[in-house]
């Protein structure tokens, strides 16, 4: 499981690297530059509730193993993508797809591993499984300037192949119990169609208020509202249903809403960070590939040491507070001085920036997991699984368009230069997600309380 939600984390930092090399290639416009990564983030979003819903018709294993095919699938598509005219939309497309396959995979992984570990052992192992995505994620830039400098921006998309056919056969080694189990009934069309079309619209819009269109033209305004009154529908379509596709009442739970409204805030700017801090590394401070991979090898380390840190914090104190605000407070200090350095080009001052984000925003995320399947009941784990990783992914989507059509908007110096991001455009990305953090810690601090399992001694 922790291969497969590795392999997922990955491919939404591995492609940073490649954009600049990418865009050059298929002559890709700063625009849709940032659209291979969000699309593909927003697929994940939109579709996990479809992961989900199939998953309890199909079984677990079954869904996952779709999932794993789709998404090797469409990763080998995405590499032999053709220059001219039509690479644009042929690559977003099968990012989307992409999406889709990782949406059946991350669902099943947290359930299962939920299922299999007891109680005592369940803050570990999610930990565990946490520490080891987060580890492919963060290596994504490093994995990504190694294989683009040997074998070009292609193979960061063909590498996905070989890692899927290896995670099929230790899924098939695993021998799961229970894991074909499936519900009766139909699917269901409507519910799934309104949540992607209104996500999308909103995001679509949210990102052109600082592209293209503007935030006062009116077709951002109509996608805004259109997206707005989509949502509403389809969160009463929800509510309504015999089937939902998401169980939304789960929310009404205080501690899993909290925890879950903290993973989506801090999703966001982890994407912003990783994204924009590989883009201005290549583009503003002009570092070669493979140099600019080993430069965020501060915001590596610390993001996967603050991660298997967390479930060590969480079952010796007790208490979901101190991994999330230590983690919380750290990262907010730790971007506002990434963003501060930035103008100065040098990049030794841009560490301890880059240690401290790193460090504060791997702490909270396996802690916030494990409390969330523990605030709910047993037999609504895998809906409460569903619930987070839809909202999760969301975060990182909502935060990386939120950033991009600031950057965009700062960027009108080079709005005609293909795929090219300004020195003084990239630090209102950072701002965005030093801001968002901030808000976090405020909303932690408030919101948060003790959890009531006793610390190990």
């Amino acid at each position: 499981m922790a291969c497969a939600g590795g392999m997922v984390m990955l491919d939404q930092t591995v492609v940073a690297i490649a954009l600049d090399p990418m865009a050059a290639g298929l002559g890709l416009t700063t625009f849709v530059m940032h659209g291979v990564v969000l699309v593909y983030v927003l697929s994940l979003s939109a579709f996990a509730p479809v992961g989900g819903m199939t998953a309890r018709r199909f079984g677990l294993v079954r869904t996952f193993r779709l999932g794993t095919v789709l998404f090797a699938v469409a990763s080998g598509v995405c590499g032999l993508t053709p220059a001219g005219a039509a690479a644009a939309p042929f690559v977003l497309v099968m990012r989307a797809v992409q999406g889709v396959g990782a949406a059946l995979m991350l669902p099943v992984a947290t359930t299962v591993i939920t299922d299999v570990y007891d109680e005592r052992d369940r803050g570990r192992a999610l930990a565990l499984y946490a520490g080891l995505a987060q580890v492919f994620f963060v290596m994504g830039p490093v994995v990504g300037a190694v294989l683009t400098q040997l074998l070009g921006w292609r193979s960061v998309f063909l590498l996905n192949v070989p890692v899927a056919a290896a995670i099929l056969w230790l899924i098939a080694r695993a021998r799961l119990t229970g894991g074909e189990e499936a519900e009766s009934g139909a699917l269901t069309a409507i519910q799934p169609l309104v949540v992607i079309f209104s996500l999308g619209v909103l995001v679509l819009g949210l990102y052109q208020c600082g592209g293209a269109w503007g935030f006062t033209d009116l077709r951002t305004i109509t996608a805004l509202a259109t997206g707005a009154l989509a949502l509403a529908l389809a969160v009463r379509l929800v509510l309504r249903s015999r089937q939902p596709l998401l169980d939304l009442r789960l929310l009404g739970i205080r501690p899993y809403a909290v925890a879950v409204a903290l993973t989506f805030l801090v999703q966001a700017p982890q994407l912003i960070v990783l994204v924009h801090g590989t883009l201005f590394l290549r583009q503003a401070m002009h570092l070669p590939l493979l140099t600019t991979g080993l430069c965020l090898l501060p915001l590596v380390v610390s993001l996967a040491v603050g991660t298997f840190s967390s479930g060590h914090l969480l079952d010796r104190s007790g208490s979901i507070r101190v991994p999330v605000l230590l983690g919380l407070a750290t990262a907010t200090v730790g971007a506002a001085l990434w963003t501060l350095a930035l103008p100065s080009r040098e990049y030794v001052w841009q560490v301890p920036g880059m240690v401290l984000a790193g460090l504060g925003m791997g702490l909270p995320v396996p802690a916030l997991s494990a409390e969330l399947m523990r605030a709910v009941p047993e037999d609504k784990r895998a809906d409460a699984s569903v619930l987070r990783q839809t909202l999760r992914q969301l975060g990182g989507a909502v935060g990386l368009a939120t950033a991009g059509a600031v950057v965009l908007a700062a960027n009108a110096e080079a709005a005609d230069e293909a795929g090219i991001v300004t020195a003084t455009a990239a630090p209102a990305g950072f701002m965005v997600a030093s801001c968002v953090l901030g808000a976090a810690l405020l909303f932690a601090a408030v919101m948060l309380h003790g959890t009531a399992r006793p610390p190990v001694r």
